[in-house]
């Protein structure tokens, strides 16, 4: 069974798109779809029945303006409550652009299983919504496993994507969530679990910015590069527990979230997918 894994990575998530539209050209469809962050946003929409050509047509559909900064409402917090927003961007135009195409659907109405994987302030761990809950679940102590037949997708993608400070944190049921890849950004030990028996997958990978000498690193740089240590190191070792076949497209992010990028980016996931036709055709099956 062929998984693809797609991993998340900001406005750099769309290669994911070209991924998928190569995979089905070269007739290497996925039977199942697992995403972390903007790639559980891709991966529901293409496990719902959406094809890469229209999701190019949604990618090419987001704006600057559907991302609105909350320097206002920031200000007014700290000012008359003495306390601090609860993110930096205000997301909603974005999420009620993208709400028309999940709706109310569940991870029962999807064409193909779904898996999406979110982070919980709540239990410390990752929680996956899925399709079903396999019976290899037991292999992974570290996730907590949630049956979504009757969970809506879209709170579960929003909460996958929620970039913490970036994007307000999600509350599904009992748990506060925020963006899977803190605990889990290239989640093929979560497509094995599920099933697996080879994968294709998008890893965004934080480029190492800091060697000696360079200049000194203000405060939001430490932390934002000490976080890319942590999940990067994560990463690794999850994916070094991993015992099937995989296939990865790799890019490295550099954080310009301009959209005028979004056809140049679809266009780099689809180039690269093709030129690994040879090793798809032997590890891809």
């Amino acid at each position: 069974m062929r998984a693809v894994v797609l991993g998340g990575g900001g406005i750099l998530g769309v290669a994911a798109i070209g991924i998928l539209e190569a995979l089905e050209e070269l007739g290497m469809a996925p039977d199942i779809v697992v995403g972390t962050s903007s790639g559980a946003l891709i991966g529901a929409l293409y496990a719902l029945g959406i094809s890469p050509t229209e999701l190019k047509d949604i990618g090419l559909s987001v704006r600057r303006r559907d991302m609105v900064w909350n320097w206002r409402r920031m200000g007014r917090e700290l000012l008359t409550r003495h306390t601090l927003a609860e993110s930096i961007l205000d997301p909603e135009p974005f999420w009620s652009k993208l709400y028309k195409y999940f709706g109310s659907q569940t991870f029962a109405d999807t064409r193909l299983p779904l898996f999406m994987v979110t982070t919980s302030l709540t239990h410390r761990m990752s929680v996956v919504f899925g399709s079903y809950i396999p019976q290899t679940f037991y292999r992974l102590p570290h996730v907590l496993w949630v049956d979504g037949t009757h969970q809506e997708i879209f709170p579960a993608a929003r909460a996958s994507s929620a970039i913490p400070g970036f994007f307000p944190a999600e509350r599904v049921a009992d748990m506060i969530l925020v963006d899977g890849g803190m605990t889990d950004d290239f989640p093929l030990d979560v497509a094995q679990a599920a099933g697996a028996t080879s994968a294709m997958g998008l890893w965004i990978d934080e480029p190492v910015r800091w060697q000696v000498p360079t200049p000194r690193p203000h405060l939001l740089q430490v932390l934002t590069e000490s976080l890319a240590v942590t999940i990067h190191h994560m990463t690794v070792l999850k994916k070094n527990t991993v015992t099937m076949p995989y296939v990865m497209v790799r890019l490295e992010m550099d954080h310009r979230a301009d959209m005028a990028r979004i056809p140049q980016i679809i266009r780099r996931g689809y180039e690269q997918t093709m030129a690994l036709k040879e090793v798809l055709v032997r590890d891809y099956r």
